[in-house]
């Protein structure tokens, strides 16, 4: 599903404990600065993105790379050399986190 221009995600698995998604990013996509309440891990699955954590800075990922960010740290993403897809792990599962969930087509236990 559409979330953003150049994002697409879909749901992989949703309980209290945890949130999966994959997410694929177009060439030149970007997500906009945000914070979850939550831990997330992002693993590169395919291609590479510029991932960026607020204290941090910005890191390119390749395929097989990931990178932890914490609860209430703001982050971003952007595709810049082309499609990349990822694997977002949210736990433990938030309201917000589930809804996204849902509203990309999944159903959170």
């Amino acid at each position: 599903m559409r979330v953003m221009e150049g994002v697409h995600s879909r749901p992989v698995h949703c309980d209290a404990g945890a949130v999966v998604i994959e997410t694929t990013l177009e060439e030149g996509a970007e997500v906009p600065r945000h914070v979850h309440n939550s831990n997330q891990v992002t693993v590169v699955l395919e291609g590479s993105i510029v991932l960026g954590v607020e204290g941090l800075g910005e890191k390119i990922l390749s395929a097989g790379e990931y990178m932890y960010i914490p609860p209430g740290k703001a982050h971003w993403a952007k595709s810049p050399y082309g499609v990349a897809r990822v694997l977002d792990i949210n736990w433990p599962t938030t309201p917000e986190r589930a809804e996204l969930y849902r509203e990309i087509g999944g159903e959170c236990l």
